[in-house]
């Protein structure tokens, strides 16, 4: 009788134990998406700003080895501007908000956490692209 009690108190002991892994991963998963989204709300308001350089850079862009420092800044705050877009389109594509699946096996969250560490890794390049484009256009702006 003992060794039939026993069973069902282990079975119960397992899954709080599996309900706190989960847990914990969705814990683990939720920090990493919070810190990627915190980068990309950073930098978003930059986006104006790029624009702005971009237009300013242009009637200084000549044939002279000046004017051609000034089409590659020029040119280094569009492909930021062009790597913001693209990857705000990946990055909605991979982990879609609407439709969002609550149930994550481990073997689903291990696929999502390591696309999230590579969306962090983007993200952080991002920023500093972004950041770098923008500070070398305004010394060049500066000089000038």
């Amino acid at each position: 009788m003992k060794s039939s009690l026993l069973y069902p108190v282990f079975i119960i002991a397992l899954a709080c134990l599996s309900c706190n892994k989960h847990a914990k991963e969705e814990q683990k998963f939720d920090t990493l998406m919070q810190e990627v989204i915190d980068v990309h709300d950073e930098v978003m308001p930059k986006m104006g700003e790029i624009s702005t350089l971009i237009k300013y850079l242009d009637p200084k862009i000549d044939t002279t080895a000046t004017g051609k420092s000034y089409q590659k800044a020029q040119q280094d705050l569009k492909d930021s501007y062009d790597f913001m877009m693209k990857w705000m389109s990946d990055f909605s594509d991979t982990f879609p908000h609407e439709g969002e699946d609550d149930t994550m096996t481990s073997k689903k969250f291990a696929s999502q956490m390591k696309l999230l560490r590579e969306e962090e890794v983007k993200v952080n390049k991002l920023r500093d692209q972004i950041n770098s484009s923008i500070e070398n256009a305004k010394k060049l702006l500066k000089k000038s």
